[in-house]
């Protein structure tokens, strides 16, 4: 599956990571709400967003992993991600983060919905994403982008070196978006 260049709906872009985005996501891997969601680097460098930018790029060769950037149309500041990841069975899981920037206006909702609809186009039959039981607001895009809530998985992901549970949404071709 090859992703497109730019995925839009006129509000926002979405597009690959590039060196300009360094600041910005540096910025953003230090903010304390995305620092306790996520397992960022504790005190984030130029080799950590260097690192990302090896994963991203790889992902895309392989199909693996698609990292978009998420703009608002006309300014080209990135604002937050999305990133859609194969599993097992071809069913891709949804990730996202958003800067304070990007946060509270919709624009996650919309870049969410722009990768689903992306893959659910290509053909894929199931995407799955994972949200903290405490992290409402990850839960309540969630639930806006038309994914269900299938159950709690028990201690299945790592948060801060420790094993966590998991609340389980997906979305299928035929779900109400």
């Amino acid at each position: 599956m090859k992703p497109p260049a730019t995925l839009t709906d006129g509000v926002v872009v979405l597009r690959e990571l590039r060196e300009g985005d360094r600041a910005v996501v540096l910025s953003t891997m230090r903010d304390p709400l995305v620092a306790q969601w996520l397992n960022m680097p504790r005190a984030p460098t130029d080799r950590d967003f260097d690192s990302l930018v090896r994963l991203a790029h790889n992902g895309r060769l392989t199909g693996d992993r698609f990292d978009f950037t998420v703009t608002e149309a006309g300014d080209d500041v990135s604002v937050g991600a999305v990133i859609a990841s194969r599993r097992h069975r071809e069913n891709y899981e949804v990730a996202y983060l958003a800067g304070p920037d990007g946060r509270g206006r919709g624009l996650m909702t919309r870049a969410v919905r722009l990768v689903c609809d992306w893959l659910l186009s290509a053909g894929i039959g199931r995407i799955e994403v994972r949200t903290h039981p405490g992290n409402e607001p990850s839960q309540r895009l969630a639930e806006r982008c038309g994914f269900v809530r299938e159950g709690l998985e028990r201690k299945s992901i790592w948060l801060h070196g420790q094993r966590a549970d998991a609340i389980v949404w997906s979305l299928l071709p035929g779900d109400p978006r």
